[in-house]
């Protein structure tokens, strides 16, 4: 008995020497742990020197392209559309038939009796030419046959012009294209209503929409690029032409107009564009747009000093869509981060060089 209480008194010392040595190896191994730990974390990153410029604004329209010149071809007396001949987007060559037209019942009445009225003229002159040859008539008298006569071949080609011919045919004035048909046929016109417009062969310009408050940072001449809205890679370069003073009813914008390089050939009207256009200047640090963040706190970016990220808070005040124009406690010095930057806090290590 005695000796199996030695026995269990030599154990317990055994396992209390066991729960030591482990607890002493822990102990030396928690050091060496959090040495590992501490280590500082390094983000990688690229940046880029920054610097200072002048640089323009950018405002953002849409548009239409449309020709130079739109003409309006009417019908100079009541008439019927007695035929189209040509269809929206057409081109048309000058004296080319675009309709044809059978005049009012009433016009080719009028026209039939100045023709009558012409003839009848011509022979009372013919009359008193001969009557003066035998003394018969006085000069006075061949005068007033000679006006009446003139008077009567004017009012003969006025209704022949005013819908003589029964059917006449409407022709292009111009090389153009054909922009809109407002008429049917069959439809009935009255004397100067229109039955299409035309658009001028050789040359184009844009119509562009901007919000009224923006009229006053752009200027006459200012650049605008220009490309289809389905083909952003095709750019055109232009200037404003036009600054109009009115807002347009449909749209409540200001209407810009603008005049294309030999790029713009390509563009042909009707066709819808968005366009880039070059407001006022500021001088501002230039940085790529990935370069600035944004946060509860505002915009910021972040400089590298001495391998190591600084946050400068910064405020937006030139925007070209390609480039932001930023204004803040920047170092001109320092370069910018402009990849990497998402992950990153004030003071944290970096690794990396210019992008």
């Amino acid at each position: 008995m005695k000796k199996n209480r030695v026995i269990y008194i030599a154990a317990f010392g055994l396992a209390i020497v066991g729960i030591g040595a482990l607890v002493a190896d822990r102990l030396s191994a928690a050091p060496a742990d959090s040495a590992a730990t501490q280590q500082p974390v390094s983000a990688q990153v690229a940046t880029q020197a920054v610097e200072q410029r002048s640089m323009a604004n950018s405002i953002t329209a849409f548009g239409d392209i449309v020709p130079l010149r739109i003409l309006g071809v009417s019908s100079a007396y009541p008439a019927q559309v007695a035929s189209l001949m040509v269809v929206q987007g057409q081109k048309v060559a000058k004296g080319a038939p675009l309709a044809m037209l059978a005049a009012d019942p009433a016009a080719q009445l009028a026209y039939r009796q100045a023709v009558s009225a012409a003839r009848l003229s011509a022979a009372e002159l013919a009359r008193t030419k001969e009557l003066l040859g035998l003394g018969l008539a006085t000069q006075s008298q061949l005068d007033a046959a000679q006006k009446a006569s003139d008077d009567a071949q004017a009012a003969e080609a006025t209704q022949k012009n005013l819908g003589g011919a029964a059917i006449a045919a409407l022709n292009a004035p111009e090389d153009s294209v054909v922009m809109a048909l407002t008429a049917a046929q069959g439809d009935r016109v009255a004397a100067g209503a229109p039955i299409m417009q035309l658009g001028v062969v050789g040359g184009i310009k844009i119509l562009l929409g901007i919000d009224p408050s923006d009229r006053r940072r752009i200027a006459k001449d200012a650049a605008v690029k220009i490309s289809p809205l389905d083909d952003a890679d095709s750019i055109a370069q232009g200037k404003i032409a036009d600054i109009q003073d009115a807002i347009d009813p449909k749209t409540q914008l200001s209407n810009v107009v603008v005049k294309v390089d030999a790029a713009g050939r390509n563009f042909i009207p009707g066709m819808r564009v968005r366009a880039e256009i070059a407001a006022e200047r500021r001088t501002a640090f230039i940085v790529p747009r990935q370069a600035v963040l944004d946060d509860e706190r505002g915009a910021y970016l972040f400089q590298v000093a001495d391998a190591k990220a600084r946050r400068v808070n910064v405020q937006v005040a030139v925007d070209n869509r390609e480039l932001l124009g930023v204004t803040g406690a920047i170092d001109a010095r320092l370069p910018v981060v402009v990849q990497g930057n998402y992950e990153l806090s004030d003071g944290m290590q970096v690794h990396g060089g210019a992008k």
